[in-house]
């Protein structure tokens, strides 16, 4: 379970024609992925802001907010991941296909996103299009569907 965990975020780290195959990942593995990049920006804040609050509260507090927020992205980029395969392939993915897909290409986008912001607020908007950018690429590797001629 943790190799398959493993390989999803190795496999997630370029954008590439090999990434759509994560469209089809089991869901221990973009789970654990959400649970990772969790962990990761919640260490990261907790480096960054250092909270005089109670740490092991924080800690929770702090990462069940950044794991819902991530599902919400997600959930958003899973919809842009339907509406674009729709319209450059004519073929819908799936909402299952989709979520998966959405977490595997969210991950490096999301962590250079939060980075970006604790650099300087504004830069926020260039991690935004990163994301875009990093989610749409392997879109465009997606097969095409061949036009049928009619016999003449």
């Amino acid at each position: 379970m943790l190799s398959t965990i493993f390989t999803f975020i190795r496999t997630s780290v370029v954008p590439s024609k090999r990434a759509l195959r994560l469209r089809l990942a089991p869901l221990h593995a973009y789970m654990g992925a959400t649970f990772v990049l969790t962990l990761l920006i919640t260490i990261l804040d907790f480096i960054v802001i250092r909270p005089d609050f109670f740490i092991p509260m924080w800690l929770f507090l702090h990462g069940f907010a950044i794991f819902f927020f991530y599902l919400i992205w997600v959930a958003f980029m899973a919809l842009y991941v339907q509406l674009f395969t729709r319209v450059y392939s004519k073929n819908m993915w799936a909402y299952r296909q989709a979520w998966p897909y959405a977490v595997s290409m969210t991950l490096v986008p999301t962590i250079l996103l939060v980075i970006l912001y604790h650099m300087n607020p504004s830069l926020i908007s260039i991690g935004f299009v990163i994301g875009l950018g990093y989610i749409t690429y392997p879109l465009t590797k997606v097969p095409q569907k061949k036009q049928r001629r009619a016999s003449s």
